[in-house]
């Protein structure tokens, strides 16, 4: 029998796995269009303009089915965990805000001026209008990979008792820790740097896939640059990934237990209990690595020649790859939603007790922020059980309906940029 907490879980899972694609692309674009720009009009090769302008008009689109479901993940969030939203949005709520104001104050009309601007603007302005989308795009990552290295290693907090809070205790924050989050910066790099060859491998491979039908210079073209791209910065994502997991080993018993199948070395048997995943993902871990060898070898072939079959497997498991590669992250903290710190566990233990230390530990798990005692959501779905069920094959219904929307958007027929 699925529990409520299982369909809870998986529907913000799902989100999640639906948007991530959408906003790797985004982000991989933002940086590849500006730059293929910049290539055409240094080497006087129109079909590098003609590529940046015809893939701008895919960005839009794009951009706004990722931010939909950005919004829908933050509605489950706020309905199904709202304890760990209020604790995530309190603590953090510069970040929620940078994020947000960039994401859609800045980073969207700076999208539309992009598109807009080709051919209205002079080369290197317009250029220079691609990069400041690039930074615009990224600082919106930038920021929620922060909430991410967060769950993972709660840098900066502090716990002190309370009598008046609904959980016993209270969090405080040190700003000048957070930056400094170990997991932060190879979690972020590894987006950077996976986000745009994920992208450089979906350009060789529709590329690729229509350069059979269609043997113009411009297919041509754009594979070959995906294949390189994809391969360079396949290489850099490899490097930061594994630095990434690394520190999660050296900083997050309960996540690194999780991806690698077994508990750190460091951890004292002890606090096994404490910190054993709910869910062993080490076959998704080797399996993604796997997936990596073997998308290295379908682009150096790719090199060679062009081959339709090749080219869709390379956008199945480079999809594959990115999204078991994030749900894992995703999923490895459980069975908590904040990880608590393996260094914070003597301090509390001296300063309050050991009773109350494994009282933080036990609320801190998503199973207690989702009992109905805490949520007034879970109240109701304990009622009526199947408006959650509900929920998830309207979800359902909702992503085959994108599904169409991305098709149709795909299908446009591209038209030389006039000069």
């Amino acid at each position: 029998m699925v529990s409520a907490t299982d369909v809870a879980v998986g529907l913000i899972a799902w989100a999640f796995a639906v948007h991530l694609p959408l906003v790797y692309t985004v982000l991989g674009l933002g940086w590849l269009l500006p730059t293929l720009e910049y290539i055409g009009y240094k080497r006087n090769r129109q079909v590098y303009v003609d590529l940046a302008h015809n893939m701008a008009s895919y960005l839009i689109t794009v951009y706004a089915i990722g931010g939909l479901f950005g919004t829908i993940i933050t509605v489950f969030l706020a309905g199904l965990l709202p304890i760990f939203t209020n604790i995530a949005g309190a603590l953090l709520w510069p970040v929620w805000g940078v994020a947000i104001v960039f994401g859609v104050a800045i980073a969207l009309p700076f999208i539309g001026f992009y598109y807009r601007g080709f051919g209205r603007l002079s080369p290197m302005r317009h250029v220079l209008v691609g990069y400041g989308m690039a930074i615009a795009l990224t600082v919106i990552p930038a920021m929620f990979r922060l909430v991410f290295a967060f769950i993972n290693y709660p840098a900066g907090v502090e716990v002190f008792k309370s009598s008046t809070s609904i959980v016993g205790f209270t969090l405080g924050i040190n700003w000048g820790e957070v930056f400094d989050n170990p997991t932060y910066a190879p979690l972020f790099l590894a987006t950077l740097f996976g986000a745009i060859a994920m992208t450089g491998i979906l350009i060789s491979s529709i590329f690729g896939w229509r350069y059979s039908v269609d043997r113009s210079d411009y297919r041509l073209t754009g594979y070959r640059v995906g294949n390189m791209v994809g391969l360079v910065f396949g290489a850099l994502y490899a490097i930061f990934a594994g630095l990434y997991v690394y520190e999660v080993y050296n900083y997050s018993p309960t996540v690194a237990w999780s991806i690698l199948g077994k508990p750190p070395a460091y951890l004292p048997s002890a606090l096994y209990s404490v910190y054993e995943p709910t869910i062993n993902l080490s076959g998704i871990f080797y399996a993604d690595v796997a997936l990596g060898l073997i998308l290295l070898v379908l682009i150096l072939a790719s090199f060679k020649y062009v081959n339709r079959a090749v080219s869709a497997l390379k956008l199945i498991l480079v999809l594959a790859l990115m999204d078991s590669a994030e749900v894992m992250n995703g999923l490895a903290h459980l069975p908590y939603a904040i990880v608590p710190p393996l260094n914070a566990v003597p301090v509390l233990v001296k300063a309050y007790g050991l009773q109350f230390t494994l009282q933080v530990a036990d609320t801190l798990k998503v199973s207690t922020l989702l009992t109905p005692q805490l949520n007034a959501l879970l109240q109701l779905v304990e009622v009526q059980p199947g408006l959650l069920y509900g929920s998830l094959v309207a979800f359902a219904f909702f992503n085959a309906l994108l599904l169409y929307v991305i098709y149709a958007a795909l299908s446009w027929k591209w038209s030389p940029l006039k000069t």
